[in-house]
């Protein structure tokens, strides 16, 4: 039986890794799975070493306060390697700890195969030279970015987006839909983002943005995980406008209103998926804006990445102050043109984004491909 040591750092990360725990069990039958993620992998039959979900943050103060707990994942890890060393271990996304922890296995001995390529082209400051000792190869969802791994010798494969595969199976609730749709317009999408900190941030500034807004809007916030819900609560009460906070219901949200506000991250890609007009934020800690801003050579959004054009406004940010942010909701409010191109360039994008076959697919043909030995000793 092949033995996967499979890691995985965040909720979307978590949902990748259970599709292509799925499609690699739905191929070759039994695998012993080990690793770092969450419920939805152990779920699909993992044993749970750690979960990186308690940790998972962005930007350099935020990584730098988990560098123990980093630390701890690192350790436990390479202890159980040394008990039931994998054939083969996968890494997704999370860069900041992967790339330590696909270090080690190497150093080691052990195959990485690493499924969302780090966005290192966007950041000035990047060498190829971590990537390069962290994986053996590499999955990038967006076309574009293989021509940089093969300028640079280093092996990847382009698979899809795997949001998209998963938003295709995924059965919206229309009685929700009709819900929101029938709140008065304008209907104003928030979403700020899963984890406590990323709310605690980003929530404040959308709500300063929706207030400046003429005519008043109507907020839906999307909570993606329930112990968030009460934060989130907490932030809208006495914002001065008529809020909705609703369960698990982004695609639903993004189907019914008007335009959204969405922290930079998987979520924008549902805007693309949903057709809802978006402007994307995030905002930082000044000691990060300081760091990482001169650094970043590109767009944050990933739909503005794929277009390459900014087709979505963005925003990076230390500013607590939503006015320029309201300037450019309003603009997608108000200007037909506006909406138009940006709604025509998702709609051209998803379809792109959909050709062929599914993420998970493509993946478990590399990791298949890479397990080779192994899967030869099972016969």
């Amino acid at each position: 039986m092949p033995r996967i040591f499979i890691s995985a750092g965040e909720p979307s990360g978590v949902n990748i890794a259970a599709s292509l725990m799925r499609t690699l069990k739905a191929r070759i039958g039994d695998i012993e799975f080990a690793g770092l993620g969450g419920q939805g992998m152990v779920d699909e039959g993992m044993h749970q070493i750690f979960d990186p979900a308690r940790t998972a943050t962005m930007w350099l103060w935020g990584n730098l306060q988990r560098i123990p707990a980093h630390r701890r994942a690192l350790q436990d890890s390479i202890d159980y390697w040394e008990q039931h060393r994998p054939d083969l271990m996968i890494t997704i996304d999370y860069q900041a700890f992967h790339l330590y922890l696909g270090s080690a296995a190497r150093k080691r001995g052990i195959k990485v195969l690493h499924y969302v390529s780090s966005q290192f082209w966007g950041r000035r400051l990047w060498t190829l030279e971590p990537i390069r000792r962290a994986y053996d190869h590499v999955l990038c969802i967006h076309e574009f970015e293989k021509a940089y791994y093969d300028e640079a010798g280093i092996p990847a494969t382009f698979v899809g987006h795997p949001l998209f595969e998963r938003l295709r199976h995924r059965k919206l609730d229309q009685k929700l839909i009709d819900q929101v749709a029938a709140l008065p317009s304008p209907k104003i999408a928030l979403l700020p983002g899963s984890r406590r900190g990323e709310i605690t941030k980003n929530l404040p500034l959308m709500l300063d943005a929706a207030r400046r807004l003429q005519p008043g809007a109507h907020l839906v916030v999307s909570c993606g995980r329930p112990d968030s819900k009460p934060l989130i609560e907490e932030l809208v009460a006495g914002c001065g406008l008529p809020v909705e906070v609703v369960d698990y219901g982004t695609g639903e949200i993004l189907t019914a209103c008007d335009a959204s506000m969405i922290t930079s991250g998987s979520a924008s890609m549902e805007a693309v998926y949903y057709g809802c007009p978006c402007i994307i934020l995030y905002r930082i800690d000044p000691l990060s804006y300081y760091f990482a801003k001169p650094h970043i050579a590109g767009f944050i959004g990933q739909p503005n990445l794929i277009a390459e054009r900014e087709v979505a406004p963005e925003f990076l940010t230390p500013s607590k102050s939503g006015k320029k942010v309201a300037k450019a909701v309003q603009h997608l409010l108000d200007d037909e043109g506006a909406r138009r191109d940006q709604l025509d360039t998702f709609a051209t994008m998803k379809a792109r984004l959909l050709d062929g076959p599914p993420p998970s697919e493509r993946a478990a043909d590399v990791a298949l491909e890479m397990l080779g030995g192994s899967l030869r000793g099972c016969e």
